[in-house]
């Protein structure tokens, strides 16, 4: 008679025992996975859908200020300027942060500045500037900004916004002339010390700019 085999079978490895274990959960569960990896799929397809659709508006919107930004010069080219039309397709654009509505905000800036409305043209500069302060029209709209505060006799706010443009925008287009524009306003104020030190500052500073240069001769002649 043959005799039995008492070895006891071998036991499972770690990885064998957690591989029964998920198999054996999934069987149990497999309508609430079904559930779980269909939500995730809805999930995943709206998503692409929302970002799609924000993706698309945002497109439209930068067409329609670029549109508008054309309608902007035939108007400047005309003779007879009529501004109120444009003004209103703009304020409905601004809304946010994007480049649209920053760019919608500046072009509003131009418009009431050629209608001669001083107020709120340096409202819609200030609104460009605090919409984005790190789009590259930011330095550009606080100096215009600033020459709706000087056109309105306003120096002191004109004042204040050339130094900033200087001090937060050192590296910008505008910052030599907003440099330079500080110098003119010490200079009509009487102070001549200060106007001839901020000149030779511009002179230093941006020494390859036109302001640099005009700012090197107003130097040496006070």
């Amino acid at each position: 008679m043959a005799k039995k085999n008492t070895t006891p079978e071998k036991e499972l490895t770690s990885e064998q025992k957690i591989v029964n274990k998920l198999s054996s959960f999934v069987t149990k569960n497999r309508l609430l996975l079904i559930i779980i990896a269909a939500v995730i799929v809805v999930g995943i397809v709206a998503a692409v859908v929302i970002v799609n659709a924000s993706l698309n508006a945002k497109i439209k919107a930068q067409e329609k200020v670029a549109k508008l930004e054309d309608r902007y010069n035939i108007v400047m080219a005309s003779e007879e300027q009529n501004w109120d039309e444009l003004i209103n397709e703009l304020k409905p654009l601004i809304d946010g942060s994007s480049y649209a509505s920053v760019k919608a905000a500046y072009l509003l800036g131009l418009v009431y500045y050629e209608k001669g409305d001083y107020a709120n043209a340096q409202s819609s500069f200030m609104q460009t500037y605090n919409l984005n302060k790190n789009i590259y029209l930011a330095p550009t709209a606080l100096s215009c900004a600033a020459a709706c505060a000087s056109d309105s006799g306003d120096t002191a706010t004109a004042l204040s916004l050339y130094n900033q443009i200087y001090n937060d925008y050192p590296d910008s287009g505008v910052a030599p002339r907003a440099l330079f524009n500080v110098a003119m306003i010490y200079l009509e104020q009487g102070n001549t010390q200060l106007a001839q030190a901020t000149f030779a500052q511009v002179a230093d500073y941006y020494p390859n700019s036109e302001y640099g240069k005009l700012a090197a001769n107003q130097a040496n002649m006070l």
